[in-house]
């Protein structure tokens, strides 16, 4: 019944199943090299940290409480695009409302400082205020030590909230 129509069917099946094989193995060559994609994942993992870290605190630029139920940010105080070498900086990013202080107030910039100052003294505030750090150019390996560097502070993170939950 099957003739060769069916056997150039089926050919053409197994060449495009081939075919997607060998698209998803260099997807996956490609992701596990690709500098936007790592670039992205650190900064994820950054900023579920900083998330983690504040637990316990409301917004750096407003009065909401820990306990609000909105959306949180990993809020930076000296924004990523004008100084990219405090992107990682713990200092440099706090727990922040998201829709509204860090996106709708722009960081509410003003009174962040006064917080922050409150937070981790003046004179940290005045080096994250200051230029004289050298720029910096992060590479692939730069980013994927980051990701690994935080996932481990998140797990330890995760670890201490779920005994402080247990024991209380």
């Amino acid at each position: 019944m099957c003739g060769l129509e069916c056997a150039l069917k089926f050919k053409k099946y197994q060449d495009e199943k081939e075919f997607d094989k060998e698209t998803r193995r260099m997807k996956k060559a490609r992701s596990e090299n690709d500098v936007g994609l790592w670039a992205k994942k650190a900064q994820a993992m950054f900023n579920c940290f900083i998330r983690l870290r504040d637990a316990h605190l409301g917004c750096i630029s407003c009065d909401k409480p820990s306990n609000w139920v909105g959306q949180w940010a990993a809020g930076h105080y000296r924004t990523v695009g004008a100084h990219p070498e405090l992107r990682f900086d713990e200092d440099n990013a706090h727990k922040q409302c998201n829709r509204d202080c860090n996106g709708m107030k722009s960081g509410n910039i003003v009174e962040y400082r006064i917080r922050l100052v409150i937070k981790i003294g003046e004179p940290k505030v005045l080096q994250l205020e200051s230029d004289d750090r050298p720029p910096v150019r992060y590479r692939l390996e730069d980013y994927k030590q980051i990701w690994a560097h935080y996932k481990a502070k998140v797990e330890e993170l995760k670890t201490k909230n779920k005994f402080k939950v247990l024991a209380e």
